[in-house]
Parts: structure tokens; C-alpha cells; sequence
């Protein structure tokens, strides 16, 4: 029973890799991001601002079954600011993974995606209310869910990402009235890529 487990597995692998296309690309858009999970009153003052990513993707794609799998490394630049003068503004290199799931038609592919991220944080420009930044959490994670279109080499796409990592390490005495402690980002992305 195990050789004709491991048979079966061996057939549909190489025969999904004969099938697969494999596309190298770079990738430019913006980040609309904001800062959420504070206290209702706080949250309320702090608005999105714009930053930018820009990198490299590749994309596997399996056309049998309309999958495909773009791993990708970006720098990405986070802002977030409040009425009162706080700034959030942090510089990350982000290793997306857009699992997308579409239909090709000629020479365009409608997908829908889902992203699961992680994110390092490589420099930081913070004004909290007096609270230390060296304590900001450097390691983000979370997921992202959207849409895109392949045109031909162009690709186009938008997601909504939720981070799930906070902002704060765990067990600083960082804020001390708490209004960041469970602080996360999140915010929308729109991103264009030239495939390869």
C-alpha cells in the first residue's frame, strides 16, 4: 500500500511540474496602511498614510488547475500618523506568499488571492508620546486576501492585509497606559508586477 501511495504521489508531482510555468518578475506599488486594535477614542485619530514596496516575484503557475504560487521579497515602507503629532514609519523586508486561484482566458487570468506574510523590520522612524522606539517589535506576520488580473506579462493586483504581530514586544514595559499594547497594522496594498 505504501509503494502505490508513494507512486501516486510521484506521478501527480512530476506531472504537475512538467505542466507548470515559471515566471520571474519585479514589483512596484503603495501601501495605504493604518494602525489598529487601540482603544476606540485613540484609534479614531490616527489616519492612513501612504508608503511604497518594490522588489521581486516569482510565479509558478499550474494552468491545468488554474493555481499558482508567487513567492515574493520586498522592501516595503509602513506610515501611519495620529492628529496629535504621533508617527509611525517603519521600513520592512517582506516575504509574501500569493497563493492565487484563477481562470485563464487567452491572454488575460482573473485570480483571486490569499497571502500569508512575514515581515523584518530593517530601520524605524517613531514618534509615541514619549515611548522608547528601540522596543518595537522587529518581526511582523499576518495575511492578506484580494484580487488581481494577468495581462499578458503586466499583473495587477489588490489586497487587504491584516497584520498579526504587535507592534510592542512582548513583555516591555513600552506603554505604560497601555494604549499600545495590542497595536497591530494593517491596510490596503496595490501593487503592478512585470512577469518575465
Amino acid at each position: 500500500m505504501k509503494k502505490v501511495f508513494v507512486l501516486l504521489i510521484s506521478v501527480l508531482l512530476f506531472s504537475t511540474l512538467s505542466y507548470s510555468q515559471t515566471r520571474f518578475g519585479i514589483k512596484g506599488g503603495l501601501n495605504f496602511t493604518n494602525i489598529s486594535n487601540l482603544s476606540s477614542d485613540v484609534e479614531k485619530t490616527w489616519k492612513n498614510q501612504t508608503g511604497y514596496q518594490l522588489g521581486v516575484a516569482l510565479q509558478i503557475k499550474i494552468p491545468v488547475i488554474g493555481l499558482a504560487i508567487q513567492p515574493e521579497l520586498l522592501y516595503s515602507t509602513v506610515k501611519s500618523a495620529s492628529d496629535n503629532g504621533n508617527e509611525i514609519n517603519l521600513d520592512y523586508l517582506t516575504l509574501p506568499v500569493n497563493i492565487q486561484l484563477g481562470t485563464d482566458m487567452l491572454f488575460f487570468r482573473p485570480f483571486i488571492v490569499a497571502s500569508p506574510f512575514v515581515s523584518y523590520m530593517i530601520d524605524n522612524n517613531v514618534r509615541l508620546e514619549d515611548q522608547p522606539v528601540d522596543e518595537i517589535n522587529r518581526f511582523d506576520y499576518g495575511v492578506g486576501v484580494g484580487v488581481g488580473i494577468d495581462i499578458w506579462k503586466l499583473q495587477i493586483m489588490g489586497k487587504y492585509n491584516w497584520g498579526l504581530g504587535k507592534i510592542e514586544n512582548a513583555g516591555d514595559e513600552w506603554d505604560q497606559s497601555e494604549t499600545y499594547k495590542d497595536a497591530t497594522l494593517q491596510g490596503f496594498q496595490l501593487s503592478i508586477a512585470f512577469l518575465f
